[in-house]
């Protein structure tokens, strides 16, 4: 929601006018009209359990060719609802007059009186599909002129470049639609039209991050976290179980969970058994074949991790060859480009860097040394006693996420 919002609205003050939200959802319109309608149909039914869930009201919800409508008593607060709907770019509370530039004029006057305050500055964007006997510049034209007139006893003025407020006009065939507030959305596809992904989540500042480009790219994403203890404690799992907390907003789906997996019995066998450089390396393959096993039952369609390109020894170029290796499944490693300065940007702005960044403890397995371009046979050789993949599958837990 914009800090910048007045506290009263133009938009939920004149009750006479029918109120509505306009929702934009960019990259979907450009899909094939099939693909078009099964994305459209999966956006909708998540808007709808998003407002259910928020216990907002709604009359009706209505599908044209790039845009969505809701008639709603509360468009502010259905706004700030969709915010965390993917698949949404934008939504805007309107309000809707026929498509004749008088029309559009006697409403946009009555919203800028009521928007503007004295000295301040304002512009006119319009924007119009179909045909009209005007053209976007002849609205933006003739609504700016009438509201300079509506407004000169302000000393209002216009000021396209960096106005203090601005007035939205959108044209679509016979309707108009004037706004002044656009609340940004996530974007990216609707969850769940791509299917479900099993991701590897530890609740630091990595994992979620992945686990939320995922989301927006349209999958469901089943995190599994696994519990190294002795070797870290009950606070790492604090940490995960408080940042899913803060993805579970964006996951639009009644049954939200993660798997919890015990780890540290196979993590004391790695090190007991395995020279000692190898150990994160075995410990993460084992990561990667129970992730698989959770994969298959949950009929999931890959792994997603949060590594990145060269961040850790386990994370260069020869040791991810050899984690891909420990699976048949797609590996998909949304960060895999980025620098931990960009990761921890993305993370902020989706809420979840704070908690991802609380103090836990570090696991103590890992090795002074890491192998940074480790052998595939020495791997394969040294993990032949390390079979604990069904034990751990079969002792895994799920923690339902509210």
């Amino acid at each position: 929601m914009d800090k910048n919002m007045t506290v009263e609205s133009p938009i939920e003050v004149l009750e006479e006018r029918k109120k509505r939200v306009l929702i934009r959802y960019g990259e979907l319109s450009l899909k094939s009209p099939p693909v078009r309608r099964f994305m459209e149909k999966v956006l909708i039914r998540n808007i709808k359990w998003m407002l259910n869930r928020e216990k907002l009201s709604y009359e009706s919800i209505k599908r044209e060719r790039g845009r969505i409508f809701i008639d709603t008593s509360s468009p502010r607060e259905v706004c700030g609802a969709l915010s965390k709907v993917f698949g949404i770019v934008s939504t805007s509370p309107v309000l809707e007059a026929p498509a004749e530039i008088d029309e559009i004029i006697r409403l946009s006057t009555r919203v800028a009186e009521m928007l503007l305050g004295p000295e301040e500055s304002f512009a006119v964007r319009a924007r119009r599909t179909g045909t009209h006997s005007f053209t976007s510049m002849d609205v933006q034209r003739e609504v700016g002129a009438a509201i300079l007139a509506k407004t000169r006893s302000l000393n209002t003025r216009v000021n396209l470049t960096n106005p203090d407020k601005q007035i939205f006009v959108e044209i679509r065939e016979k309707k108009a639609y004037v706004y002044h507030e656009i609340f940004q959305g996530p974007g990216g596809l609707p969850y769940g039209s791509e299917g479900k992904m099993v991701s590897l989540f530890s609740g630091g500042i990595d994992s979620p991050v992945a686990t939320w480009l995922m989301m927006k790219r349209g999958c469901r994403v089943i995190p599994v976290y696994f519990d190294n203890s002795p070797y870290t404690d009950n606070t790492t799992l604090e940490r995960a179980i408080g940042v899913l907390k803060v993805l579970r907003e964006y996951a639009t789906q009644k049954s939200f969970y993660i798997y919890v997996v015990p780890h540290g019995k196979t993590l004391e066998k790695i090190i007991k058994t395995a020279p000692r450089k190898l150990t994160c390396l075995l410990c993460k393959r084992t990561l990667y074949r129970v992730a698989t096993a959770i994969a298959k039952a949950e009929r999931a369609k890959g792994i997603v991790t949060g590594e990145s390109l060269g961040q850790v020894a386990s994370q260069t170029l020869d040791n991810l060859m050899i984690l891909n290796e420990a699976t048949s499944l797609p590996v998909y490693r949304p960060l895999i480009g980025l620098n931990k300065r960009e990761i921890e940007e993305i993370a902020r702005r989706i809420g979840t860097f704070e908690l991802s960044s609380t103090s836990v403890t570090s696991c103590s397995a890992v090795p002074e040394k890491p192998a940074t371009k480790a052998d595939l046979e020495e791997v394969i050789s040294a993990e032949e006693v390390i079979d604990a993949v069904q034990e751990e599958v079969d002792a895994a837990k799920r923690i339902y996420i509210d």
